[in-house]
């Protein structure tokens, strides 16, 4: 018994309110309406007795002695349906033990009623005060009794909702692309998703950093390919060399890196990848100024434009001055 305690998670007893108080205001509110109900049913017996009797009498002592019986009945079944909500919130702190939050579905499982009726159960609690930060999340599917469990939460749904919303604004991008442009769209996000598994892969020392950069500058390349397709055909060379042979080479050093015995010939093959790494990442990071080169192209001639108009109307250098004073 005591190891199974031990091994019992502890409740975090500072997220409940304690019930002392609504217990016995139950057990009272039961006492009360037995005796109530009680003394009113009999005096209702009798008083229906009486009036058989005398075959006459005012209704009023009926009345008054039925609402009696009704309230005192009313009473009971509140305390009693007070006492059995709070053995039912013991068994909701006991399923949840030291976590924050559970699913309404593991609940229900533990009280043995349906789900509905849970969330109802829970709802009531919350307001009553019972779950002292208690909530639920969005879609009602949890109870969530801790606010900073619900800011995380808050979080994570709207970092979801804006992934989300992304990915459809870039789903109606690609739907206005050409199907050349998508397939070397598509083709590049699995070689991103390759670079990055090798990446975590390494888990730390220099050369997580050169695969973080190569990730980062490939990237940006094909985010430029997005808002400007008109480049795609330019990446050719990337698409069928320079990424493939990328993989290659990451995937050898994952293997090679992985050897738990590493000789001299395996320490020469990954410090010539890792050299490579830096090659490439300067390939990269010219193809990527390179896609920039017409909009440098354009900034340049609105330049020139804009420098030749001020020049014309005396706004530059001492003309600008001269005008000026």
């Amino acid at each position: 018994m005591e190891n199974r305690k031990e091994q019992e998670p502890a409740v975090r007893t500072e997220l409940y309110s304690g019930l002392g108080g609504e217990r016995i205001r139950s057990i009272l509110l039961i006492i009360s309406g037995i005796i109530l109900a009680g003394g009113m049913a009999a005096g209702l017996l009798i008083v229906q007795i009486i009036q058989a009797v005398m075959r006459n009498g005012s209704a009023v002592p009926t009345v008054v002695t039925a609402a009696g019986t009704a309230a005192g009945i009313l009473m009971l079944y509140q305390g009693v349906s007070t006492l059995g909500r709070m053995a039912r919130f013991k068994k909701y702190i006991k399923t949840l033990g030291n976590r924050t939050y559970c699913d309404f579905t593991e609940l229900a499982a533990a009280v043995g009623k349906p789900v509905g009726f849970i969330k109802k159960d829970v709802r009531r609690m919350i307001r009553r005060g019972w779950f002292l930060e208690g909530t639920t999340d969005q879609k009602e599917t949890c109870l969530i009794t801790s606010r900073e469990t619900y800011r995380h939460y808050e979080d994570l749904r709207k970092e979801i909702e804006l992934k989300k919303s992304r990915e459809e604004q870039e789903a109606a991008r690609r739907a206005d692309l050409s199907e050349e442009v998508r397939e070397v769209l598509d083709k590049g996000d699995e070689f991103l998703a390759k670079i990055r598994r090798s990446r975590e892969a390494v888990r730390g020392g220099e050369i997580y950093g050169k695969i973080e950069k190569m990730e980062h500058v490939v990237g940006r390349i094909f985010e430029r390919a997005r808002e400007h397709p008109e480049i795609v055909p330019d990446l050719k060379k990337m698409m069928d060399y320079y990424l493939p042979m990328t993989v290659k080479l990451l995937e050898t050093y994952e293997d090679m890196n992985s050897q738990p015995v590493q000789g001299e010939t395996i320490r020469n093959s990954t410090k010539e990848i890792e050299n490579t790494l830096d090659t490439l990442n300067s390939a990269f990071a010219k193809l990527l100024d390179s896609a920039f080169q017409d909009a440098a192209w354009d900034v340049s001639s609105d330049i020139s434009v804009l420098n030749t108009l001020l020049a014309q109307e005396g706004l530059t250098g001492g003309d600008f001055t001269k005008t000026q004073n």
